[in-house]
């Protein structure tokens, strides 16, 4: 059944609770329309080549050493995008730049400075609940022989993307501020994209909250899901269940015993802290690297929603929500889907390929 006749009666709101922080996780359901990637998989497939725009947090962290380390992937640059740290943008930077060099790539992937507030510079929350002052929970990333490259993130990402017409997809895991500025100054470049993954919101009945991501700077959501790229979003339905590293994992990491698996150990404390006591989780959740790990693995995604999305920017609770579905007040005809939402995966096979990455000397 196409998703825009699904519900005639109602409208769908994305949430993200597990990113935003501002509601207490609930049990996701998988909905009717669910389709198995086995029968309807998404219309963005074949990823090789990416640009990691990223925030650098502690599940961040995860999904670029998972980029950085997945032989199938060739990382061209990673761009710093506004987000979990809000006016600390430079220790972003500064987080990239080490995560670059644990992965042993050390002057191989640029790390580029983009913009470090929203379009609008409108004020958003502050992720420090969860990520800490440095961003790596209570880790503090030392300062590293790389540097950051002088080319601005929106001109390396036209550049890029110009430069390959068709093989480039960015790998969005922050605000998307960079993505829409450089769509604006370069329309063509939307056209030369192969897509976007995506990491917010929310399918199953839940609270609805706005998508931190997207409540960075909504109005930049706004110019990236109305580009007509192809775009996939790995929901709040899949980090909440299944990316989900309890007290076992976190022992068994521990006992690799390498600088990556103590990093991770270190740069995760505070957000397995912080779920467990605040949100009720039986550990802490890594969104960032549960979307990379569906890019390297597409078959660990193993359901997907075809929908249309819009960006809710007015109403003080509402601003940042990603809405989809039809207005039976208007009854204007809802476009076709946008996005493909994933909102299932395997949480056995995302343990197994952080295991693989973490336990490399």
């Amino acid at each position: 059944m196409p998703i825009e006749n699904a519900h005639p009666s109602r409208r769908h709101v994305l949430g993200g609770a597990a990113l935003s922080g501002l509601a207490l996780m609930t049990p996701a359901i998988a909905a009717p329309e669910a389709v198995a990637i086995a029968g309807n998989g998404p219309r963005l497939t074949g990823i090789r080549r990416v640009i990691v725009d990223t925030d650098p947090g502690n599940d961040d962290a995860l999904a670029i050493l998972l980029a950085l380390d997945a032989p199938n992937l060739a990382v061209e640059a990673i761009t710093v995008a506004p987000g979990n740290l809000g006016p600390d943008y430079a220790q972003q930077v500064t987080n990239a730049l080490y995560l670059v060099d644990l992965a042993g790539k050390s002057g191989q992937v640029a790390v580029h400075a983009g913009m470090s507030h929203p379009i609008l510079n409108q004020p958003y929350p502050v992720a420090t609940f969860i990520h800490g002052r440095w961003g790596l929970g209570n880790f503090e990333a030392p300062v590293v022989r790389q540097t950051v490259d002088r080319e601005h993130a929106v001109d390396a990402m036209r550049r890029i993307v110009n430069g390959s017409p068709g093989e480039i997809t960015i790998l969005a895991l922050g605000g998307l501020t960079n993505v829409a500025m450089a769509i604006l100054r370069d329309p063509d470049m939307a056209r030369a994209l192969k897509g976007i993954v995506f990491v917010g919101g929310r399918y199953a009945a839940a609270p609805p909250v706005p998508s931190y991501n997207v409540l960075v700077d909504p109005e930049a959501a706004d110019v990236v899901f109305k580009a007509g790229v192809p775009m996939i979003i790995v929901g709040a339905d899949v980090f909440n269940r299944d990316s989900i590293f309890t007290d076992a994992d976190f022992d068994r990491i521990a006992s690799f015993g390498t600088a990556r698996s103590r990093f991770f150990i270190a740069s995760n404390e505070l957000r397995r802290t912080f779920e467990t006591s605040h949100r009720g989780t039986a550990g802490s959740t890594n969104p960032d690297g549960m979307t990379v790990a569906t890019v390297i693995d597409p078959s660990l995604a193993t359901a997907y929603v075809p929908l249309y999305v819009h960006v809710e920017l007015q109403g003080a609770l509402t601003r940042g929500m990603l809405i989809f579905g039809d207005n039976i007040y208007t009854n204007a005809p809802t476009p076709p889907p946008n996005v493909d939402l994933c909102i299932q995966a395997s949480r056995d096979r995302f343990r197994a390929m952080v295991d693989t990455m973490l336990a490399k000397a």
